[in-house]
Formats: structure tokens, sequence, C-alpha cells
């Protein structure tokens, strides 16, 4: 009879978060940057073990990290040094610590990708546009599963959505709205505390604020909301089944060339408002009565 699989720990965690940022690191003249945001995913068993210490781990991860870096710092003029065996340059520059910190996220893998035992690394490293080719920014994205027979992993680059008009964000974590809904597991009540968010079922290579937990109706990521500075709300559809606002369907997303979906066009969002995600789930969404901004619709 085969032995159990061992469920991760914070330590195999650690080791594993630790491998992908010294393999995937990017080199400039006086700099190396890293990988700035991970998510891990685990095996729903092995999440539920840890579920109640998440933010734990999550806040010593991120320590850890700068601590690495640090360490490697100190000692990438060493000739047998970590660093200059894993990037090309001997003199390579210092590893850059992310200005806003480490971005980490441990999620429960409900795509059944996952094996118990077994760890998925998403790191992603925000690349500047090659200035030969004046082309635009890109994200390099590395997917990694860890098991008990090794590694193995996928290397894509996407490129990076143009930037808004700037304007001025509210840097706070003030609510700025609730979604609330009924999937598979529950009643959830989600306070949305940044100026964006995303929707949808997730999964190892897609990452949400609010995943969902329902039919495959719903995309991995459905839709986005988005408040400005005035504090209005737009929705947009990103989704394969569409997305409605109280009964009328948002501009859909249309496939490119590359048969990728590309999102629809942004529409206002006048709270309360009800969004029907491809006639499976229905999310409700309010805003605190000073935050209700009229807006006129794009065209």
């Amino acid at each position: 009879m085969a032995a159990a699989a061992k469920i991760p720990s914070g330590v195999t965690i650690w080791n594993a978060m630790r491998d992908e940022l010294l393999m995937n690191m990017y080199q400039l003249p006086f700099t190396t940057l890293p990988p700035t945001i991970f998510h891990v995913y685990l095996h729903p068993a092995d999440y539920d073990r840890i579920e109640g210490i998440v933010p734990r781990i999550i806040s010593e991860l991120q320590k850890a990290l700068s601590e690495e870096v640090r360490k490697t710092n100190e000692g990438r003029a060493r000739p047998a040094g970590m660093l200059s065996r894993l990037i090309e340059h001997e003199e390579a520059g210092p590893i850059e610590v992310p200005a806003t910190g480490w971005d980490v996220h441990i999620h429960a893998d409900r795509n059944d990708g996952l094996k118990p035992g077994e760890l998925g690394i998403e790191s992603m490293l925000p690349l500047p546009a090659p200035v030969e080719f004046g082309g635009p920014p890109t994200t390099r994205i590395v997917k990694a599963v860890i098991s008990n027979t090794g590694r193995s992993s996928t290397t894509i680059e996407v490129q990076q959505p143009a930037p808004p008009p700037r304007m001025a964000t509210d840097q706070s974590t003030t609510e700025r709205a609730t979604l609330r809904y009924d999937d598979e597991q529950g009643a959830h009540l989600f306070s949305m505390r940044k100026d964006t968010l995303s929707v949808g079922r997730g999964g190892s290579a897609v990452w949400v604020d609010v995943q969902v937990v329902t039919t495959t109706k719903v995309s991995r990521e459905h839709f986005r909301l988005r408040r400005d500075a005035s504090g209005a709300f737009f929705i947009q559809d990103l989704s394969a089944w569409g997305t409605s606002v109280n009964g009328e369907p948002l501009p859909p997303a249309i496939p490119g060339q590359d048969g990728v979906l590309q999102p629809g066009a942004e529409r206002p969002l006048i709270p309360p408002a009800r969004i029907e995600l491809a006639d499976a789930l229905v999310v409700h969404f309010e805003a605190p009565q000073g935050l209700r901004t009229e807006v006129r619709p794009q065209t």
C-alpha cells in the first residue's frame, strides 16, 4: 500500500519559492530584477489543513524573500556564490527588492491540476519594453509544479495591458464596495479594498481576487471591476459565456488573431447592481452611499 503523500510544510513551500526566486531573475547592467509576485497552489485537502495559518505563512515568506535577497547580495562577489551560478554575468548587479514589497498568495488548486503533496508555484516578473524594437512591456510568468519526483515548469511572456490615463488613486485600504454571492461552497461577502479587482474561477495559471467555485460556464477570469479617482465604478467582461448587469449584457470579450479572448469594452457600474455570470452565478454589488457616483455611459 502506497504511503500517504506528505502535506507541504511552510519550510517546503519556502524552499520551493526560494528556488523560483533564484532561477527566474532578469539581469540589467546595474541591477538584477527578481520575480515580485508569487502564487502558491496546493491540493485542496492540503490547503484545508493550513488554511487557518495562511496569513502567517505569507508574512514569513515575505520576510524570507527579503532576507534571501540580502544574503545573496552580500555574497554575490564570491566566485562560488549562488548568484554567479544562476545568472550569466559573474559581476551581476545587486538584486532589487520591490519597492512595494513582495506580493505573495496561497490558494487551493480548484482545477484538479495537483495531487496531494504537490506544490504549484507561479512567479511573475514584469519586464520593461525592449528598447531596440519599441515593443510593449511584458510579464514573464514561470509556472512550476514541484513533486517528490522533481520540478517541471513552463515559461510564457504576456503583454502588459496599456496603462490607463494617469490619475490620482486612493492607496488606502478603505472599503470601496462589497460583493455578495452564493457558490457551491455557500454564501460569501467580499470587501473591495483596492481600486481594481477581478472575479472568476481562477486557477493555477489565472489568479483572481475573488475566486468562485461553480460551473465551468464561468470563466477563469470572468470580469474586472475598476474604481476611478472620482469614485465611479466600471466593469469589463473577459468571459466566453458573457456577463450581464441588471439584465443588460456587457460588450463581450472577442477572440483576437491568436484565438485568445480580448476584454470587452468597459461600461459604468452604478451600485447597487446585480451582476450575472453566464446565467450560472449572481454577484450583488453594493457601495457605501458616499461612493455612489453617477456616470454617463461610454460610447
